[in-house]
């Protein structure tokens, strides 16, 4: 069976709900992604519900075979700095005094910015 190409080329944004439902059926997902599918009748009278939306043309080797471009490789990603001991433990001495103020915040019964706690009822 021969094989077609569709190309989606507008937005589903303002369609009914039909039909995007019948662009998801196809595989098509944005603007400009294509699938390649079997030309059957049933291909054919979905293409032909949104044919406003998509393009369909014979597919060729070339995109049966999984597209024109080739898979880009993965970056790698920079080794971390660490980090020197002086700074890890002033970074820990930092946390606990900040944690020493919260507490302090909480037994006086102020908030954050200096104003008294009113209970919740």
């Amino acid at each position: 069976m021969p094989l077609v190409k569709i190309t989606q080329e507008r937005s589903k944004i303002r369609c009914i709900e039909k039909h995007k439902r019948t662009l998801a059926a196809l595989g098509l997902r944005r603007i400009n992604h294509f699938v390649v599918h079997e030309d059957t009748p049933q291909i054919r009278g979905m293409v032909h519900l949104v044919r406003y939306l998509v393009r369909m043309e014979p597919a060729d080797a070339v995109t049966t075979a999984g597209g024109t471009a080739a898979p880009r490789p993965r970056k790698r990603a920079a080794p971390k700095k660490r980090k020197s001991a002086a700074a890890l433990d002033a970074r820990s001495k930092a946390r606990a005094a900040s944690g020493a103020r919260r507490k302090a915040r909480g037994a006086s019964g102020l908030n954050i910015k200096g104003k008294k706690r009113v209970p919740r009822s």
